[in-house]
């Protein structure tokens, strides 16, 4: 689903490109040297969840992937997490754990989720594994500053982001996010 079909009939959003503009250098399709990531959102674990491959273009040491790029990667999961669960935010702190190193070209997993929802605070987590034999090679925690209607009114001020419209996509994706947390806890409560 495209931006324009989101905006036009309001409805949740499925991955990055859903919302973000097309030169974000971690989602959009449009930035030359950007990560090019998708961020999908799995309904089901109410998580952000994907398969990814760390290009050559991403190189820190020989071989392996830049841990800055690493950094980027989990930072914008994290962000655009809280956007598919009806917050827009800002990044107040982010910790990195390297645990190993990532390799290139090799298929990792990525997966992130919302530990704690505080006022206008969301705390998240995100983990880095190897495909292939589950290995965890980077982790990460964030808190994030979830941003009041009228900051984004004055942010988006001028451009040409249609603020009503994602704000109404805003509240489709909370209305979904608290169903999602609703379910998990009965999940749990169950179990």
């Amino acid at each position: 689903m495209d931006t324009e079909t989101i905006y036009r009939e309001i409805k949740a959003s499925q991955n990055g490109q859903d919302w973000h503009h097309k030169n974000c250098f971690g989602c959009g399709p449009e930035n030359p040297k950007g990560i090019h990531a998708s961020f999908p959102f799995h309904e089901e674990s109410g998580e952000v969840r994907f398969p990814f491959k760390i290009e050559k273009a991403f190189e820190g040491a020989p071989g392996y992937a830049h841990g800055g790029v690493l950094a980027t990667l989990l930072d914008e999961a994290q962000g655009v997490l809280c956007f598919h669960l009806g917050h827009f935010v800002m990044t107040d702190q982010l910790y990195m754990r390297y645990h190993k190193a990532v390799p290139l070209n090799e298929e990792v997993e990525v997966r992130c989720w919302v530990t704690m929802v505080r006022r206008r605070r969301l705390y998240t987590k995100a983990t880095i594994h190897l495909s292939k034999s589950g290995e965890l090679l980077v982790s990460s925690k964030a808190r994030w500053y979830d941003m009041s209607e009228r900051t984004m009114r004055r942010m988006f001020q001028g451009t040409v982001f249609p603020i009503d419209t994602l704000l109404q996509v805003l509240e489709v994706n909370q209305k979904r996010g608290k169903e999602i947390r609703k379910r998990l806890k009965l999940q749990k409560v169950n179990s």
